[in-house]
Parts: C-alpha cells; sequence; structure tokens
C-alpha cells in the first residue's frame, strides 16, 4: 500500500489538492473542430489507450459548447452527434435552477436521457437500448476548453464482461491512530461528477471505519475530504472489475499524532 500524508498548513494544502487527469497530450499540436450539432466538437487530443475504461467500447476525446447546448436543452429538443451516431433528444423535465434536464431520445420514451451541469462542467447520459453514451469530464483544460470523454457501452458486451468479471464495489475505510478525538466529512463523486455520497463521521481514538458500499459506477471516483470542519484536500480511487491481476482501488484516511501533518493517506488494490 501507498501512503502519503496530508499537511494541516491550509496553502499547502490548496496547492497539493490533487486534480486527477485520466488524458495525455501527445504533441503540442491542439484543434478543435465544430461539430456538425455545433455542439460537440472533434479535437486533436489523445485519450491514452491505458487509461480507457473496459466498459468504454468506443470513446473519443471531445470538447463542448456548453452555452449551445444549455440554449438547446432550454428549447426543449436536441440532435446531437454522438460518435458516428446522430441522436435527436426531447426534454420533458428541467430544473434551470440546479441544471439538470430529463428527456429521451430517437422518440422512444424508454430511451432515458439525462443532463447535469455543475459550476464548471457537465455530464450526460442517453440509453438507446442496446448500448448507451456518456460524455464526462477529464477535468484538464487545453487552451481554455475543458476536454471531455465521450464514450459507447455496448450493453451485451457489459454483460458478457460482468459475467466474467463482476465488480468490485467502491469503499474506504478511516482510523485514528492519534490520542484525540477527530471529525472528518467525505464526499465522493462518480465518474459523471455527480455527488453519490457524503458523510460526516465523529471518529475515536483507536477506533476503524469501514464505509459502506458506494458505487460499481466503473471508471475514477473523486473524494472531498473535509478534516476537523477546517483542511480540505481531494482524493480519487478507481472501481474495477475483479480480475486475477486486481479490481479496485481502496482509500484508507488514518489520523496521526502530528501536528504539520494530521493525516496519512493510503490507497491498495483490492
Amino acid at each position: 500500500m501507498e501512503w502519503s500524508k496530508i499537511t494541516s498548513d491550509k496553502t499547502a494544502l490548496s496547492l497539493i489538492a490533487i486534480v486527477f487527469v485520466i488524458f495525455t497530450i501527445e504533441g503540442l499540436f491542439y484543434a478543435s473542430f465544430l461539430g456538425e450539432d455545433g455542439i460537440i466538437n472533434d479535437v486533436d487530443y489523445t485519450i491514452a489507450e491505458e487509461d480507457a475504461q473496459a466498459h468504454w467500447d468506443e470513446y473519443k476525446a471531445v470538447t463542448v459548447n456548453v452555452d449551445n447546448l444549455r440554449q438547446a436543452l432550454d428549447n426543449g429538443n436536441l440532435s446531437l452527434k454522438l460518435l458516428d451516431e446522430d441522436v435527436s433528444i426531447i426534454i420533458f423535465e428541467s430544473d434551470k435552477a440546479d441544471g439538470y434536464y430529463r428527456g429521451y431520445a430517437n422518440g422512444v420514451a424508454a430511451n432515458q436521457a439525462e443532463f447535469s451541469f455543475g459550476e464548471n462542467a457537465f455530464s450526460c447520459y442517453v440509453d438507446l437500448g442496446t448500448h448507451s453514451y456518456q460524455i464526462a469530464p477529464s477535468w484538464d483544460i487545453v487552451d481554455n476548453k475543458m476536454i471531455y470523454a465521450v464514450y459507447m457501452t455496448d450493453y451485451k458486451k457489459e454483460e458478457q464482461r460482468h459475467e466474467e468479471y463482476p465488480i468490485d464495489p467502491l469503499t474506504f475505510e478511516i482510523s485514528n491512530e492519534d490520542n484525540l478525538k477527530h471529525n472528518i466529512s467525505i464526499e465522493v463523486f462518480n465518474p459523471s461528477s455527480s455527488l453519490i455520497f457524503s458523510e460526516e463521521y465523529s471518529i475515536s481514538p483507536g477506533e476503524v471505519i469501514v464505509s459502506p458500499d458506494i458505487s460499481e459506477f466503473l471508471g475514477k471516483h473523486r473524494y472531498v475530504v473535509v478534516l476537523d470542519g477546517d483542511y480540505e484536500f481531494e482524493e480519487s480511487a478507481t472501481v474495477a472489475r475483479s480480475t486475477g491481476l486486481g479490481s479496485s482501488e481502496k482509500l484508507y484516511f488514518n489520523f496521526i499524532n502530528n501536528s504539520e501533518y494530521p493525516m496519512e493517506v493510503g490507497i491498495e488494490v483490492a
């Protein structure tokens, strides 16, 4: 298991807050090409093969004109080019204040489509019955533009993968080797940047707390952790399938008796 120390210095914390980027750029050339829908734009940007998730049967990197997308969603209908497939979407439910839109795709009520907007990015999910598309932010900014991954999951292939290699759920563990009682709050965001877990804990010296199963959503999950209501930092862990070579990553948060570095964070592949 690998361990890292979390400093109690606020300035240092802001510098060590880790942003995990799943993409790498090959070369120095960067260019985007306006998509036919005026929303999703091709970009000369390479997703490293080792960073692509197992359920990404097809994928590519894109940029998104978020203003055009919000305008189309507000109008109630839109057409998107998802990889090589044209998809039409009708919106029947929206909460503009929360940045949430829900509709259906290609005229089929069962084909669910959801769009969620955060402060700095958005994500979407479109179910087409036999396969689905998702667009998720990488949190990598190039030329002042967010890089997104648009990927397709084939349900038959996913079912075969699930039978052969079941998903190992996301969990974490908190321990206290200090001689003082501490408080810790943990928020977990899935790969689509949706908040899926939020909990506050009070932990006594010598106590160990094991989380419930949090997620079986494949991919990298982001943790936002606050120590004693004051010191904030971020970590991440990946949900994966259980194979002979490994499975999901598990985070360990351990309070220690050190005023400068009050916590150690470890990560282990189950």
